[in-house]
């Protein structure tokens, strides 16, 4: 029977100590765990919503609409259910940040999956490159996702 010497003992309380000081916040943090669900179900459903109005060219009206407490997808007015709802977490607020018209109440993707204003249409059809989308979790832990101008949907601020 081997016993493990006293640098092995020392090793594996000082791993274990760097793994619980990185790890339990994200565990036992409440606040962070909402906040990052919320940024990680922002992120899907912003590209689910994008991968719509690239394969369907015949409708321009595929975006997502801010409301005061949660985040909708907009599918060319069909119903949506009440998963794909996100719900913003309690003691938080969501803002935007970026040039288009009426952002503040959502925005939509053009057939190029780039983002561009609600006043987007087959007829009066928008192109890429206009703004990047700014979308932030303003609260105990704040969260941002950033649609670039050229449709690239990623976590973090808009540079």
């Amino acid at each position: 029977m081997q016993a493990l010497t006293l640098v092995e003992l020392l090793v594996v309380i000082i791993i274990i100590g760097i793994v619980s000081v990185t790890a339990a916040p994200a565990l036992f943090g409440r606040g962070g765990f909402t906040q990052q669900t919320f940024q990680a179900e922002l992120i899907s459903a912003l590209r689910v919503v994008q991968q719509r109005a690239m394969q369907d060219t015949t409708q321009a009206c595929y975006g997502i609409n801010f409301q005061t407490n949660q985040v909708r997808p907009d599918l060319c007015g069909a119903a949506v259910a009440a998963e794909r709802i996100i719900v913003v977490p309690d003691e938080n607020s969501l803002a935007t940040v970026g040039s288009l018209t009426n952002l503040a109440n959502g925005f939509r993707f053009n057939s190029l999956g780039c983002p561009v204003s609600t006043n987007h249409s087959l007829t009066t059809p928008e192109l890429c490159g206009q703004s990047a989308v700014e979308i932030t979790l303003t609260g105990p832990n704040s969260r941002s996702v950033c649609v670039q101008s050229q449709g690239y949907i990623r976590a973090g601020a808009c540079n």
